[in-house]
């Protein structure tokens, strides 16, 4: 197998996993409307968006902000 064939591979396997987890996200319940970080209200334009949001878009951005400083630095211990 040369390099093109084994990143043509890897990559079909990796959007495979990703359209599952995205799906996997889809079949979850509706939203409640209430943020599980803060307890407000999830904005009614997000809810439009993703039916089944959880956080407000505050908590959403603080996350994924969150996420992202884990995933360059390490967890913070």
């Amino acid at each position: 197998m040369d390099d093109i064939d084994c990143a043509t591979e890897r990559s079909e396997v990796f959007t495979g996993a990703a359209l599952k987890a995205v799906l996997g996200r889809m079949a979850g319940p509706i939203s409640s409307g209430v943020c599980q970080s803060c307890q407000d209200t999830i904005e009614p334009e997000r809810l439009r968006a993703n039916p089944r949001a959880r956080l407000c878009a505050g908590c959403a951005a603080e996350e994924e902000a969150s996420r992202l400083r884990r995933r360059r630095c390490g967890p913070l211990d």
